[in-house]
């Protein structure tokens, strides 16, 4: 298909979403409220004549969202992982269409026919693992559904058994599975049958891929997707995910004007469905900080690359008085060598003045180095943390389904009874 190709093809698919939104309890209240109708929406320059959308908007009543009821197939919800999650009806159509948009991210990503893939994502409300085992299948590949084991051992062991050529699920789990693939079996996961992986589910900054990389001796690729939207995978260029634009509409809108921005400008991804007849998203708002990758990609693919979210715009957080992202802490330690995990822990002092403990799982961090990260994130993180301390390998709690990395017990302080033991244990007073 040639670019011109796709324009027509979205010009059809965007006037038929159209109708089915100016259908729907939310949308047709969204636009006439915008004085709009559908003879006002022609083609997709028109686009930007349409109001946004938010997360808000369909958690208020998930059913005032979708098109066509009668063919539900199943619903699905976002991970919470930053507030309530969002309940999304996939049609049976909608299930094809997200079975497609993954299956082309697994062969842009470099899977092929034949291989054995451990899908670690969880199988269940959240779209991901279900969408991918599905997707796996569709490319012709074997998969191991391993999303729903209960601890990393199992994880581990499911791959040493299985010999899978690769593996699919959250990078920081990647990481954390080669030491103890090392300790639970002697062998240097360096050796495994593992030779390509695909991360989803967080951002993954460059110092972590290549540790996972350099750990397993694997081809990492990046995943990026909403459940609400669909989603995009790297190819060999790993310099953002194409985007399957047949499927979705994607936008960056500076938000404060709410204005479009040109490409290789930063601004928030905004998301139109074309293809989806169950929950649709209309200029959906994701929150996600990022930018379109200006020019045309060396593998050939025609779509638009989008840089996968390094943070939510909702999703910073003020420590000591700056603004950081979680993007940016784990960037800076993973740029050190011989990190296997680490939590940082926000709190109070005893004065009412905020607090920062990082914990280190390294065998081989060293005093200087202790010494250097206070330097580094006091460079480029703008506070410097209260303390830094090395703990014993494979201690860090695993906190949330994703492994949360920053505990700001300033705003919750009941993290669950593994996390309290761990400060006991390791750290300062957290009462």
């Amino acid at each position: 298909m040639s670019r011109e190709e796709l324009l027509n093809l979205q010009e059809k698919k965007f006037k038929r979403t159209m109708e089915l939104a100016f259908k729907t309890p939310l949308y047709s209240q969204k636009f006439k409220e915008a004085g709009l109708s559908l003879a006002d929406i022609t083609s997709l320059k028109d686009l930007e004549k349409l109001p946004f959308s938010s997360k808000q908007d369909i958690v208020k009543d998930y059913r005032a969202a979708i098109a066509d009821h009668s063919d539900l197939s199943v619903f699905h919800t976002t991970s919470g992982t930053s507030g309530i999650p969002t309940v999304v009806g996939y049609t049976n159509n909608d299930v094809e269409t997200q079975t497609l948009n993954e299956a082309r991210n697994l062969l842009t990503a470099g899977f092929k026919k034949g291989d054995i893939i451990i899908n670690t994502t969880p199988y269940g409300m959240f779209f991901a693992g279900v969408c991918i085992h599905d997707a796996i299948r569709r490319i012709g590949a074997v998969v191991v559904p391993a999303g729903k084991l209960a601890s990393s051992r199992q994880q581990v062991d499911m791959i040493h058994f299985y010999r899978p050529t690769g593996v699919i699920g959250i990078a920081q789990f990647i990481l954390k599975w080669a030491s103890l693939y090392e300790d639970m079996f002697g062998e240097d996961p360096r050796e495994s049958s593992l030779n390509r992986g695909y991360a989803l589910g967080e951002p993954v900054p460059e110092s972590k891929r290549k540790r996972i990389e350099d750990v397993w001796d694997i081809d990492l690729r990046i995943g990026y997707g909403l459940t609400e939207v669909g989603s995009g995978g790297e190819c060999e260029e790993k310099n953002g995910v194409h985007w399957q634009e047949d499927l979705s509409l994607v936008e960056v809108i500076d938000p404060d004007i709410n204005e479009r921005v040109a490409d290789g400008e930063r601004g928030e991804l905004v998301y139109t469905t074309i293809s989806r007849t169950g929950t649709l998203a209309i200029r959906f708002c994701s929150r996600d900080s990022s930018f379109i990758v200006g020019g045309d990609c060396s593998c050939g693919h025609i779509t638009r690359r989008v840089m996968p979210p390094e943070f939510r715009l909702d999703g910073l957080i003020k420590i000591k008085g700056a603004l950081t992202s979680p993007f940016a802490i784990d960037s800076a330690i993973f740029s050190y060598e011989g990190v296997r995990d680490y939590l940082v822990v926000v709190s109070e002092d005893s004065s009412g003045l905020d607090r920062v403990d990082v914990f280190i799982d390294s065998d081989s961090f060293t005093p200087r180095q202790i010494e250097s990260l206070y330097d580094r994130f006091g460079g480029k993180i703008w506070f410097n943390p209260s303390s830094v301390k090395i703990v014993e390998k494979d201690s860090i709690p695993v906190i949330g389904r994703k492994g949360k990395k920053i505990i700001d017990l300033r705003a919750e302080a009941d993290y669950g009874d593994e996390l309290k033991t761990f400060l006991e244990k390791y750290g300062e007073s957290h009462q």
